[in-house]
């Protein structure tokens, strides 16, 4: 039993793999200062408005398309991207980091409320979905 016990305690701890693929909220984290690619992808059914303020404005995102755009600390702290139905129906954000610097944001309609509104990569580098 002891031995066990021994090999239980030296086996190494396991060591989880940054999340790339379909990542919750809070999954994601870049390292403060780098610059960052956004990519919004709008995966739905529905046409999506989407703002970057202050550098993109109000814009209408098809099915099928995607906007990219690049932020960095130093001219933008905490930055967001703000989306929304066109027909104020519930959606949902699904995160990816296909590159070291990237953020992919794949926004989808949902089946019901609540609704995904916006994605923000905070002050210590991880990316929240609100």
């Amino acid at each position: 039993m002891l031995g066990l016990a021994a090999w239980l305690w030296s086996a190494p701890a396991a060591v989880a793999d940054p999340c790339t693929v379909n990542c919750a909220s809070g999954q994601i984290q870049f390292t403060p200062g780098d610059r960052i690619t956004i990519q919004i992808v709008n995966v739905g059914s529905r046409p999506l408005s989407l703002e970057q303020p202050p550098l993109l404005g109000p814009r209408v995102l098809y099915t099928g398309n995607t906007v990219e755009t690049q932020v960095g600390w130093t001219a933008q702290p905490n930055p967001s991207v703000f989306f929304w139905s066109q027909e104020h129906l519930p959606v949902r954000a699904r995160l990816g980091r296909p590159a070291p610097n990237t953020l992919r944001v794949e926004v989808y309609s949902a089946p019901s409320e609540p609704s995904d509104r916006s994605i923000t990569i905070e002050a210590d580098g991880r990316v929240s979905v609100k």
